[in-house]
């Protein structure tokens, strides 16, 4: 009797160490889950990146804006949708099309679930620039950041634009 009070005790302990380990490991961050992909075309060339995030902001002027701050406002260089992304290492290539002069810019962002349970998601941008750049370096790793703005933004078609 007591043999097998020890062994229900000890096959209960063994279930339940085996059943907190597999769920702790089911909680552990995918970092490749999402693909994130940006394409830049500047008329002749494409450019696509891959990225390890986005951020996406669109500001709307607000109906407490005052008349003297819209009519300083220059509406030609007022870009109201804002996009932050992050690479592993910075992306040369799309850092030179971004320097180019006298060239309009157009994207597509594409972010696709590789475990196939979100539906992938497509932003346009246009009129695409960059407002600014940060590459990280930390010991033997690097991050890089770009902050863009562009006049218009297209999400899975909804149209965001002044």
């Amino acid at each position: 009797m007591k043999i097998s009070t020890v062994l229900h005790a000890f096959l209960f302990i063994s279930l339940s160490s085996l059943f907190a380990i597999s769920t702790s490991r089911a909680q552990q961050w995918d970092g490749n889950r999402m693909k994130i992909e940006l394409s830049i075309n500047n008329g002749a060339n494409t450019t696509v990146s891959s990225l390890t995030s986005l951020s996406i902001s669109y500001n709307n002027p607000s109906a407490t804006t005052t008349k003297d701050s819209v009519d300083n406002l220059v509406i030609e260089d007022y870009n109201p949708c804002y996009i932050v992304i992050t690479f592993d290492q910075l992306d040369l290539p799309l850092l030179r099309l971004f320097k180019q002069k006298n060239t309009t810019l157009n994207g597509q962002i594409t972010v696709t679930d590789s475990y196939g349970k979100r539906p992938t998601r497509k932003i346009e941008l246009k009129s695409v620039v960059m407002d600014g750049m940060n590459d990280n370096f930390i010991n033997d790793s690097e991050t890089s950041f770009m902050n863009l703005s562009c006049k218009e933004l297209i999400v899975d078609g909804i149209i965001l634009k002044n």
